[in-house]
C-alpha cells in the first residue's frame, strides 16, 4: 500500500483530512436523499402491500374456515335428520309389516273359520241325508219285513209312525 503513495505522504490511520470527511459526507447525504427519494418509498409501500395482501389472505382463511364450519355443522345436522329418517322410515316398514302380518293372520283365520263352518253344514247335511236314507232303508225293511209277518194288514203310513218313534228314542239313548 505504501507504494502508491508519495514519499511525503504516508500514512497515518489516526490523521482525519476534513476535505475527504465533507465530501464523504455530502455525497453519502445525496445518496441518502437520492435512494429516500427513489428507493424507501416504493420499497415500504411494497411492504405495506405486502402486509394488506397477507391480512386479506389471514381474513379470507379466517373467513373460509368460519364457512366450512358453518358447512360442517350443517353437514352434521343434515346427517342427522338423514339418520332419523331412515330410522323413522325403517320403523315404518316394520309396522307396517307387523299390521300386514295381523292382516293375513286375521283373513287366514275368518277363511279357516268359514271352511270349518261350510265343512261343518256339509257335515251335517250329509248325516242328515244319511239319516233320510237310514230311515227310509229302515221304514223299508221293516214293511218288507212286517209285510212277511202281518201279509199286509198295517199300511205303509202308520209303519212309518212307528219307525219314527223308534228311531226317535234310539237318538235320545245316544
Amino acid at each position: 500500500m505504501y507504494f502508491f503513495l508519495s514519499d511525503h505522504a504516508k500514512f497515518d490511520p489516526l490523521h482525519v483530512q476534513t476535505g475527504y470527511l465533507f465530501w464523504s459526507a455530502v455525497t453519502f447525504a445525496v445518496l441518502l436523499a437520492i435512494l429516500y427519494k427513489i428507493g424507501w418509498g416504493p420499497l415500504t409501500k411494497a411492504i405495506e402491500d405486502r402486509e394488506a395482501g397477507i391480512r386479506g389472505d389471514i381474513d379470507a382463511a379466517k373467513k373460509a374456515r368460519a364457512d366450512a364450519d358453518a358447512d360442517m355443522a350443517l353437514y352434521k345436522k343434515q346427517l342427522e335428520e338423514a339418520s332419523e329418517k331412515a330410522k323413522q322410515l325403517l320403523e315404518d316398514a316394520r309396522s307396517a309389516a307387523e299390521r300386514a302380518k295381523q292382516t293375513i293372520l286375521e283373513a287366514a283365520k275368518e277363511q279357516a273359520e268359514s271352511l270349518k263352518a261350510q265343512a261343518k253344514r256339509e257335515i251335517e247335511a250329509a248325516t242328515e241325508k244319511a239319516m233320510a236314507e237310514i230311515k227310509t232303508y229302515i221304514v223299508d225293511v221293516a214293511m218288507t219285513a212286517s209285510s212277511k209277518f202281518v201279509a199286509g194288514s198295517v199300511d205303509k203310513a202308520a209303519h212309518a209312525k212307528l219307525v219314527d218313534s223308534a228311531l226317535s228314542k234310539a237318538g235320545e239313548l245316544n
